[in-house]
């Protein structure tokens, strides 16, 4: 088990006060003045989906993460045209623009590229007269006439560019990459991290880096269920036949907190899903281990009592020779008065009691309702029990079906379970919380009767002139 599964302890006393008081304090000084600088009023659905907008007195803006609309310097509003990120895909954002005189890109205005000399590829990438580029940046040493994006990924936006010579990640040169043998990763079903593998006959590449120990000809991408679109717990799993990769680190074949290594090729995935279980899990024999992808580690989880291979029945649930398994995922949520927020992830297997595989039959497809909402999957019997094997995650790979049809949630032990601290837990006290989301209320209540007084305000000269 992760040693971060330890309860946190609390600051009391007077140190505790004060800290709460003075977090509170910065805190709502920090909204009120966020709150009170001048930001523009804009339609974004001016220009739909693009970061760009404009305003009634005909500026140009552009949203920047983190910094709000910043306005685009110049811009003409009446001839201002963002461009797609993908002529023939789903996706629409690509941060460039252009209007009758520029062309910016990212909100910047691109002062050496003329609008009607750019040909546009996609992705970002572009290129204008005798130079290439991604976004603002530069590439340098590219063959205009020669650069192409690399068509690896379908339903996603193609993010490597190459000439003849040079190979680029988001504009970044690859040194050493073999042009004339770059390939798509293989994968089984569409994922994310389709976008952001290639290989030529001697590297794996992942976001432009190395995949140190990878052998190209073997590497196949494995497709992560339920995948986090924040790139912080992201997990892209690829693997060569030996060993399994993490983005461009291999996962460790030493357990952590032990001595001991694994024999290559032993280790055998038997669950990558986000929807089933934050952590992937593995097996080797009667061992079962655990990846931590924080922190890159692989950790023991717990031990079956047999040894025969662990066959897939259906999405997160397992059968050996004695038992019937099932994966599930919680969240640690924290509540109580001193502090509340995510304060982890859990990932568990269990089980099923009393149930022998040989017992089991399936009975069909079934749509069940619980708690208002409809689960569909397979249905299963075993003696007079029956089991719903969700197609869908919904975090329980099996889930029990009462007499009445509907699914319960099964009895855990918990005795095989997996945990990791959230590493954006931040201890704050409850009541300081509440006193620092009635103070952002405040202050958008003030914000918005603003608002409203300057509309009126506004609308009473426009009636006078």
């Amino acid at each position: 088990m992760d040693d971060t599964n330890k309860p946190e302890p609390a600051i009391g006393g007077k140190a505790g006060f004060i800290i709460a008081v003075l977090v509170s304090i910065a805190s709502a000084l920090a909204i009120w003045w966020m709150l009170s600088k001048d930001s523009p009023e804009v339609d974004p659905t001016n220009y739909p989906r693009s970061r760009y907008a404009h305003d009634d007195a005909g500026g140009v803006w552009f949203l920047r993460p983190g910094d709000g609309y910043q306005r685009v310097e110049g811009a003409d509003a009446s001839s201002f045209e963002p461009l797609p990120a993908n002529a023939n895909g789903p996706v629409e954002y690509s941060g460039l623009a252009r209007d009758r005189d520029h062309f910016y890109a990212m909100g910047q205005r691109m002062p050496s590229v003329a609008p009607d000399s750019v040909r546009y590829l996609e992705s970002r990438y572009y290129v204008a007269g005798d130079q290439a580029y991604y976004g603002t940046a530069l590439l340098q040493g590219a063959d205009p006439g020669r650069l192409r994006v690399f068509q690896n990924a379908v339903r996603y936006p193609n993010e490597y560019a190459h000439d003849d010579r040079h190979l680029y990640f988001q504009g970044h040169w690859i040194q050493g990459a073999d042009i004339a043998s770059l390939a798509k990763v293989p994968r089984e079903t569409p994922t994310p991290a389709e976008r952001v593998y290639l290989k030529d006959r001697h590297r794996v590449y992942y976001r432009g880096r190395v995949v140190a120990g990878a052998r190209p000809d073997q590497f196949t991408l494995i497709t992560v269920e339920g995948q986090s679109r924040n790139l912080i717990y992201d997990a892209h799993y690829g693997y060569d036949g030996q060993r399994y990769f993490l983005g461009s680190e291999a996962v460790p074949e030493r357990v952590a907190g032990t001595d001991r290594v694994l024999p290559p090729g032993s280790l055998k995935l038997l669950l990558a899903d986000k929807l089933l279980g934050w952590h992937a899990l593995f097996y080797q024999g009667r061992e079962l281990f655990y990846h931590q992808p924080l922190a890159n580690e692989l950790k023991p989880l717990c031990q079956r009592d047999s040894g025969a291979p662990l066959e897939r029945i259906g999405r997160g649930f397992y059968r050996d020779d004695r038992h019937l398994y099932y994966a599930w995922t919680a969240l640690d949520h924290r509540k109580g008065r001193y502090a509340s927020g995510l304060r982890g992830w859990y990932t568990g297997l269990e089980v099923v009691p009393g149930v022998h595989p040989d017992d089991l039959r399936l009975i069909g497809e079934r749509r069940l309702r619980m708690q208002g909402k409809t689960l569909t999957g397979n249905l299963y019997q075993a003696g007079d029990r029956r089991f719903l094997n969700p197609s869908e995650g919904y975090v329980a790979g099996l889930w029990g079906v009462t007499e009445k049809g509907q699914p319960r949630r099964l009895d855990r032990a918990r005795e095989c379970l997996a945990y990791t601290r959230n590493p954006d837990w931040n201890y704050v006290p409850v009541w300081a919380r509440d006193i620092l989301i009635l103070l952002a209320i405040v202050l958008i209540a003030i914000r918005g009767i603003r608002w409203l007084l300057r509309r009126r305000t506004a609308g009473i000269k426009g009636e006078h002139q």
